[in-house]
């Protein structure tokens, strides 16, 4: 069964082989994966709401490119009901084993809002938000797979986060103990192609903040323009609003880095995406000729190199900064102005 779906997208990578230094990582990662990865799911499938052949296409095709990298990969399926209706979903999850239990988690959503259609001939096809995350994941994974990590990594595609982080919360309260004791931190990757800048974030309510702070160094190691969010009215240094999947693993208290592309300079109280065209996502202009292949090659040379880092090295317990174990989820907050 396995061998059948393989190669049935065609996608075929071919990266050099790791030295395990990690120090090719950058030029390994070129974009190219990532963005032929997010033609097939913008071009080929378009729009993926929850409940509906697009999701479910877009998860047979995570599933097989992971096969093909040749991860562990576990089905998480899940059901909740919204609005009087019930739905299924599910999480992917692809697993790198490492020597020891210490975990990195990289998630990104792979359901889209619905499809917008404009009068200038505009139709979105959730190409940003976030189809843009998963194949920045996608090539990490591949990136990643050449190495031999101590650590162990965990990529996870989750379902249904545009009906209120469904999936992520799901997995986080399937956590045991043990795994949420022994998980470093959890990567989260939301709208990593379209805005102005590039940016790293810890969560809310005193969520320790080294991973975004090794993140930064790594950015900064690199070459690239990272940030960090400003201090604001509603917002302290270096935080961001509980909107997208690292709230539920912010709640039990693991680190979070959650990276994406945005302003903040022209909106300090919670971003807004460009300048020029305002909110992209979850607009009629979220689609293929809005990204920017750039930004997805900077965004995975910035994450393989983190998920490296935090892998190779076995951290003191008080180093993963547990702060709030079994605290679960709330609410979900929303941004200024962003559209439905």
């Amino acid at each position: 069964m396995v061998l059948l779906t393989l190669f049935s997208f065609g996608i075929i990578a071919t990266i050099a082989p790791a030295d395990q230094s990690g120090l090719r990582i950058p030029e390994q990662v070129t974009g190219d994966l990532a963005y032929e990865h997010l033609e097939y799911l913008t071009e080929e499938i378009g729009v993926r709401v929850t409940g509906t052949a697009g999701a479910e296409d877009a998860a047979d095709y995570i599933i097989d490119q992971f096969f093909q990298m040749g991860y562990d990969v576990e089905i998480q399926p899940f059901t909740f009901e919204r609005w009087g209706r019930i739905y299924t979903s599910e999480n992917i999850i692809a697993t790198k084993h490492g020597k020891f239990d210490q975990t990195v988690i990289v998630g990104a959503h792979y359901d889209s809002v619905s499809e917008r259609v404009c009068t200038d001939g505009n139709v979105s096809s959730g190409a940003g938000d976030n189809a843009s995350g998963v194949v920045v994941m996608l090539e990490a994974a591949e990136v990643l797979s050449n190495y031999k990590t101590k650590g162990t990594i965990k990529f996870i595609a989750f379902g249904a986060e545009e009906m209120g982080l469904r999936g992520s919360r799901y997995y986080a309260n399937q956590m045991s103990d043990e795994e949420i004791a022994n998980t470093v931190t959890m990567i989260d990757l939301d709208s990593v192609g379209v805005g102005d800048f590039f940016y790293v974030y810890a969560g809310l309510d005193d969520n320790p903040g080294w991973a975004r702070d090794l993140a930064l160094k790594i950015g900064q190691r690199i070459g690239h323009d990272l940030r960090t969010s400003p201090q604001s009215e509603y917002f302290d240094w270096g935080t961001t609003g509980d909107w997208s999947d690292h709230v539920p693993f912010k709640d039990l208290g693991i680190p979070i880095a959650y990276f994406e592309w945005m302003n903040w300079d022209i909106e300090p109280d919670g971003g807004l995406e460009t300048e020029e065209y305002g909110w992209v996502m979850h607009t009629c202009m979220d689609n293929l000729s809005f990204i920017k292949h750039e930004k997805l090659e900077l965004t995975a040379e910035v994450v393989a190199a983190l998920v490296f880092e935090l892998s190779k090295t076995k951290l003191p317990k008080a180093d993963k900064g547990k702060v709030a174990k079994g605290n679960k989820y709330i609410s979900i907050q929303k941004r200024n102005d962003l559209p439905n």
